[in-house]
């Protein structure tokens, strides 16, 4: 009969709708913590980097118009139709908060996605790839107040034998992408181009861009000349140009500059150390020596950023130049996901990496928090069931 009793009251414990609804509150707590929380808890240790001399242009004169605050990504790798479901949802969710939870903090006025956008867009028939494009566009949407921009990347179109004019057409009309592109934004330049269009192999796309990169090469001389108050313009291609006041350029690609391997980047989200000895092959994991050459001396960047590797890198090119090269910003490939904040004028800038919440630290929030919520509910049973123990004896 005792034993009866006991049972009696362990159920009853478990029956106790006050408690079910206690129990039903902490596992929402824990769940909007995890999914909706944590990410306002992270990205907004992160801010706006201030401007110094650091990375000052002595040689431009400062502009009126205030800075830019552009958010820098890249590397989401939207799965395709032969994703694994929870995969494809996991991360992107992920993805998807925070983005917007940056968007909400921080107000970006400029977003680049720098290339990959697509994890199977090279493989996509015309169907599949209209829903890439509303899916991208349903997880990264903005305000009207953020212009959102984004470079071609192999997986968006496939490597340069696999590129088919269809393939770059449909990229094109989706995200206004060419194959080179000047973006003024302010007093601001940038130069996005497509990295598999710089093989080199005087195909037709490859010419394409070459000419391309070359008449922005002559915009950006004329417009310094302008910018100069020459008189006697030196240049005469300049006489039918657009004059606009100059600046060095940005220049944004997905592929890497030319570098043999990740040895010398270092970053906590940089390359595993077994990953950084392992060489580079040009033009599939970064752009050849000759086509590096050839953006340094037709362009004169002031800063490269580019994507690619899925792993961060800060190093300083040959001339001088910096490129900064994001990681992923999805947990599928990078374990410590990142993004830019850059603060830019038309003459400085000031760079800050943006850390996301880490997939494992979400894990083991879920593992302690329900281990917490499982001693809370052992505890009334345990009591009662010494009670019961301690009577039979």
């Amino acid at each position: 009969m005792r034993l009866l009793y006991t049972w009696r009251r362990l159920i009853m414990i478990t029956l106790n709708w006050p408690r079910v609804l206690k129990l039903f509150f902490l596992l929402s707590l824990l769940l909007c913590y995890n999914e909706f929380l944590v990410y306002y808890f992270v990205l907004i240790q992160c801010s706006w980097p201030s401007i110094n001399m650091e990375h000052l242009d002595a040689d431009v004169s400062q502009g009126s118009g205030k800075p830019l605050k552009a958010l820098f990504m890249a590397d989401t790798h939207l799965l395709g139709p032969q994703g694994h479901w929870f995969d494809k949802l996991r991360r992107e969710w992920q993805m998807t908060r925070a983005f917007q939870t940056a968007m909400t903090i921080h107000s970006p006025e400029a977003v680049f996605v720098l290339g990959d956008l697509f994890d199977d867009g090279q493989w996509s028939s015309d169907e599949e790839f209209k829903r890439y494009i509303n899916r991208f566009y349903s997880m990264f949407h903005h305000s009207s107040t953020t212009a959102l921009h984004a470079v071609i990347g192999n997986h968006d179109v496939g490597f340069h034998y696999m590129i088919t004019q269809h393939k770059l057409d449909r990229f094109q009309k989706a995200f206004q992408s060419p194959l080179v592109k000047m973006l003024r934004i302010r007093d601001n330049i940038f130069v996005m181009i497509n990295s598999m269009a710089f093989e080199g192999d005087r195909c037709i796309m490859c010419d394409t861009a070459k000419r391309d990169l070359e008449k922005i090469s002559i915009s950006l001389q004329c417009a310094q000349e302008y910018t100069s108050d020459l008189k006697d313009m030196q240049n005469k291609k300049c006489s039918a140009k657009e004059y606009f006041k100059y600046t060095k350029p940005i220049l944004l690609q997905h592929f890497p500059m030319f570098r043999q391997s990740d040895e010398n980047c270092s970053g906590p989200d940089s390359a595993p150390p077994e990953e950084k000895l392992k060489s580079f092959r040009p033009k599939l994991d970064a752009l050849s020596k000759e086509a590096s050459d050839m953006l340094l001396q037709e362009l004169h960047p002031r800063l490269v950023i580019s994507a690619h590797t899925h792993n961060f890198c800060y190093r300083t090119l040959q001339d001088g130049t910096p490129e900064w090269t994001v990681p992923s910003f999805s947990w599928r490939n990078n374990i410590k996901p990142s993004f830019l904040l850059v603060t830019i004028t038309n003459n400085n800038y000031a760079v800050s990496k943006c850390y996301m919440p880490r997939e494992w630290t979400v894990i083991w929030t879920y593992i302690l928090g329900v281990v917490c919520i499982l001693i809370w509910l052992v505890l009334p049973y345990r009591r009662v069931w010494t009670s019961y123990t301690r009577k039979q004896h």
